[in-house]
């Protein structure tokens, strides 16, 4: 091949390859391919009036509260809280750790994603929750007002079983992951530092009637949290340690 012509096909693959990168990105693969992956929030593609798309093939897309930018930094992300902001649905991940259709060795769930807390809240910051007042409690994680991240399942919808995290750094991305074991253990991760509670653990979860959120919980503005986030998942199973620890390093923000 002549110099000139190398040239040509290099200008014309260049663009073409630069787009198949994005269009294949491995953070997709990732989660999609998860044993019992519900939902998928990558958080780069919106619907209408801004709703955050999911990528499982579910129809469940979260509403847009108030104004949750998609901004970019190296990665896409949406912008939580910088009011009342925040994503939102009604009736979905009714979450009870015991599905059936679930391999009996993975019953339980996990959520998580890759959030950048830009400050703390003056109480709790709900990250991922479906979870209400007493009678009407579900399951959450938030952030507190010192910086440890709290991962809560109730198993009768009043009585809270939970586990907290060491106090985390802010404006810094880190994947935080709550998983649920039924009976066994409520567990916290933060960035593959794992914490873990295994007293008086409920035999399922309760699934309350509270929205699901990202970014709000306990269906109160005061609990909405200041972050970025992207790669929100709900998976139907409890992940195992070592393969959380691959979605990690395989999804980093760059």
């Amino acid at each position: 091949m002549s110099q000139e012509a190398a040239f040509e096909v290099g200008r014309l693959y260049g663009p073409i390859k630069a787009i198949s990168d994005i269009l294949t990105a491995p953070s997709k693969e990732v989660f999609i391919g998860l044993p019992g992956i519900e939902g998928y929030y990558p958080m780069s593609v919106v619907g209408a009036a801004g709703a955050a798309i999911n990528h499982t093939g579910v129809d469940a897309q979260l509403t847009q509260i108030g104004t949750v930018p998609v901004g970019y930094d190296g990665n896409s992300f949406r912008q939580l809280g910088a009011a009342t902001d925040y994503l939102s649905k009604s009736s979905l991940y009714g979450l009870t750790g015991l599905e059936t259709f679930i391999t009996s060795s993975l019953r339980g769930f996990t959520i998580g994603g890759w959030f950048f807390i830009n400050s703390l809240p003056g109480g709790a910051g709900g990250l991922i929750s479906r979870d209400g007042i007493a009678t009407n409690r579900g399951y959450v994680m938030f952030i507190g007002s010192t910086g440890a991240i709290r991962a809560l399942v109730s198993g009768n919808g009043t009585n809270a079983f939970f586990i907290n995290s060491a106090d985390v750094p802010l404006t810094k991305w880190l994947f935080i992951v709550a998983r649920y074991i039924p009976s066994t253990e409520i567990s916290v991760f933060v960035n593959g530092v794992k914490t873990t509670n295994t007293t008086s653990i409920p035999a399922s979860c309760f699934v309350s009637t509270q929205d699901f959120e990202v970014g709000r919980y306990f269906n109160a503005d005061a609990n909405i949290v200041d972050a970025k986030v992207r790669d929100v998942f709900i998976c139907r199973s409890a992940l195992s340690d070592a393969l959380l620890e691959e979605i990690r390093t395989a999804t980093a923000p760059e």
